[in-house]
């Protein structure tokens, strides 16, 4: 494949969960467990310093996106903890976390506009047909972790025939790896992710458009994705396999492993590599469940529910009326202090 040794060695890592279970040590001797993996400050401050400068270097066709929102809200582009999601996502390579940050921007401006570009996306940011998409049940976090201790984001039938429109999709699975990127156990360890392609084919064909669009989100999103498990059964799910594969950053082919057989024999691959097949959302007949995905949902909307709701933020053509109302109430608080005065010549001694 052309990987040198350290990039076969992150490779392994990635799809055995290694990292997740090697017990790291710090510069004082202390010891830390998989979930608080060890980042040392002077790298923390140093990798921050170059993305900073790395965003600078960008050039203005690749970051407009990104440039806009610094303009907008400096703060929250550049705090420290949204700045990490991405270096971690990128194992603190600076230069493809600037990227990311970009394309993230971008992406995030095509589907929620100018508005929601500085704050985090809610249910409530979600439309009817959105949350219908979401509900389906096509996408989903398992309950369980992997045997790395990493979240695994379950896929259905490659998430085809759960959407009216595609941005309905691009929506729900924006929010889903957004929402679980606040966790610091998703940063700094990522996630596995396993398409469940059993049970038959689509009846309206793949929507490859579809796929491409989702290969796009997984360059934007601040969530390091580990390993890619496509299950199969049938030569035509092969076919989309392949074609999606192509459509892929080379980083993530890399980590794509197909799995081929009915649903028991997946079962029990999924489960030697680490997968927690028991708490897949599917029946033995490849029938999709989707109780706790609900359930999943009605808590966030609760958690939602109790967090004061983000500042709004005026458009511009709000800004530029209220602009305009303004010097127009400038203008007549004016007029009528000249017209006292014209008639009551001690209001000027006053």
């Amino acid at each position: 494949w052309g990987l040198t040794q350290s990039e076969q060695v992150r490779v392994w890592n990635d799809l055995s969960g290694d990292e997740g279970r090697r017990r790291t040590f710090g510069t004082d001797g202390t010891e830390y467990n998989s979930k608080d993996l060890y980042e040392p400050e002077d790298l923390v401050r140093d990798a921050l310093t170059d993305l900073s400068l790395e965003i600078d270097g960008l050039s203005p066709k690749q970051s407009s996106a990104l440039k806009k929102a610094l303009e907008i809200s400096p703060d929250y582009v550049m705090s420290r903890n949204f700045c990490l999601k991405f270096l971690r996502a990128e194992q603190f390579d600076a230069r493809l976390a600037a990227v990311r940050m970009a394309l993230h921007f971008e992406e995030k401006l095509s589907l929620f506009g100018e508005e929601k570009l500085v704050r985090e996306i809610l249910l409530s940011d979600l439309n009817k047909d959105d949350m219908e998409c979401l509900k389906s049940g096509y996408l989903q976090v398992l309950r369980e972790l992997d045997f790395g201790n990493r979240k695994v984001i379950f896929y259905y039938h490659a998430v085809s025939g759960c959407y009216k429109h595609r941005e309905n999709l691009c929506r729900s699975v924006w929010y889903v790896m957004n929402t679980i990127s606040t966790s610091e156990d998703v940063q700094k360890l990522g996630i596995a992710n396993v398409v469940y392609n059993l049970g038959g084919f689509p009846e309206d064909g793949m929507d490859y458009e579809k796929s491409r669009r989702i290969a796009r989100l997984f360059k934007a999103i601040p969530v390091r994705i580990c390993s890619f498990y496509p299950c199969i059964d049938t030569k035509a799910w092969a076919v989309v396999v392949e074609t999606f594969s192509v459509m892929i950053s080379m980083y993530l082919r890399f980590r794509l492993r197909v799995i081929k057989g009915d649903h028991e024999w997946i079962m029990l691959k999924l489960k030697a590599i680490g997968i927690p097949s028991e708490a897949l959302p599917v029946t033995d007949d490849s029938k999709l469940l989707v109780e706790d995905h609900l359930e999943w949902i009605e808590n966030l909307k609760k958690k939602e529910d109790l967090e004061p709701e983000p500042p709004r933020k005026r458009s511009r053509a709000e800004r530029d009326n209220n602009t305009e109302t303004l010097h127009e109430l400038l203008a007549s608080a004016s007029s009528l202090e000249r017209g006292n005065r014209n008639r009551n010549p001690a209001y000027s001694l006053q």
